[in-house]
């Protein structure tokens, strides 16, 4: 016979029934099943039949005020942290990007993101909760990480790009390697949500990750190193007679006009050769791209004084890049130390940048 949990126990568990739900929003069951009801607070059916709720999605709830919380209980606070250089502010909210509620609709203009794969033991050095790395199974991480899609289609302006940078994972399973689609499954995901999928990128790693000898010297098993990564372009829609560039003054764009050698240099091929940050396999480290990755990409397509996101932050290259291309930057990182290891990136880029200026030049 199961021994029966104590109650306090569901303070420790990500997925509630409903009566932990009422506790957790601080209301009676009651009001939690009007909620339901009214599409108000997301839920699943577990195969019993029974709701359950994900902790996440009630802490948000709390923190956007729509319920009180737990009697005596603050909500709990979202570490942010800042760093400011070139004219910029730079924010990592230590938190999980599937709840991106600190933003607001519409107020970011261009996301470059490397999303971290599912069973990804690299990211954390444990289990940590929200930690879509800590999934393991190909499934459930396309749902969580689909929220994060939504999440960035609501926070995006209209008519501008995301940019989602993954490769078609390779594993080994029953004894034998294949690849799975992750870059399909993504695009499928994304136009779900309401993007426009424009077109793909290959981005040529210079240093490409080794595969196994396979059958060698003898034919019929010749594994071929992965000497390419996807970087997929996707566009928020924006209704017609819509001016996607009407808050920029005369003088973000000309800050931000393009020469023509970067501009050729761009359009002359979807295939970018960049070496990667590191080296090995990319499942044994955190350097998802290198620095002229997200930096391309965000010279092309933001203008001086916009806002980039990335929900994933890791060591913070986007928001690096960012800084120095004079574009203020948000990033979303749950590994507390990944986000404090960007915010000393950011701050160490700054200092370096004030001590070695010239007289009169701004920040």
């Amino acid at each position: 016979m199961n021994a029966r949990r104590p109650a306090e126990d569901y303070a420790a568990r990500r997925y509630l029934s409903v009566g932990e739900a009422a506790r957790v929003l601080g209301v009676p069951v009651a009001a939690v099943q009007a909620a339901i009801r009214e599409g108000i607070v997301p839920t699943h059916r577990a195969a019993s039949g029974q709701h359950r709720f994900d902790r996440a999605d009630l802490l948000r709830l709390v923190q956007e005020g729509r319920f009180p919380g737990p009697a005596g209980e603050a909500a709990p606070a979202v570490e942010v942290l800042e760093a400011e250089g070139n004219g910029t502010r730079q924010r990592i909210f230590v938190a999980d990007a599937r709840h991106m509620h600190h933003l607001a609709d519409g107020s970011v203009h261009l996301m470059v993101t490397s999303p971290p794969y599912f069973d990804a033991k690299m990211y954390a050095a444990g289990p940590l909760p929200g930690n879509l790395g800590d999934i393991h199974d190909l499934e459930t991480w396309l749902a969580e990480i689909g929220k994060v899609w939504a999440e960035v289609y609501r926070v995006l302006q209209p008519g501008r790009k995301a940019f989602i940078n993954l490769m078609n994972l390779p594993v080994r399973q029953d004894g034998t390697f294949r690849t799975l689609n992750l870059v399909g499954k993504t695009i499928d995901l994304c136009e779900s949500i309401g993007f426009i999928f424009k077109r793909e990128i290959v981005w040529h790693k210079a240093n490409s990750v080794r595969a196994h000898f396979g059958t060698y010297p003898y034919p019929g098993g010749i594994l071929l190193n992965f000497a390419h990564e996807f970087i997929l372009e996707f566009e928020k829609p924006a209704p017609k007679g819509y001016r996607k560039y009407a808050h920029l003054t005369p003088e973000q764009r000309e800050a931000s006009r393009l020469d023509k050698a970067f501009w050729l240099e761009i359009k002359k091929s979807d295939v970018w050769l960049l070496k990667p940050e590191g080296s090995g396999s990319r499942r044994s480290h955190v350097a998802p791209f290198p620095y002229d990755l997200p930096a391309r990409l965000i010279r092309a397509y933001s203008f001086v004084g916009e806002t980039v996101l990335d929900p994933f932050l890791g060591s913070g290259t986007t928001l690096l890049a960012a800084r120095d291309l004079g574009r203020h930057g948000v990033g979303y990182e749950i590994v507390p130390a990944l986000a404090q290891q960007a915010w000393e990136r950011l701050a160490g880029a700054a200092a370096e940048k004030t001590e070695t200026m010239s007289p009169g030049e701004p920040l």
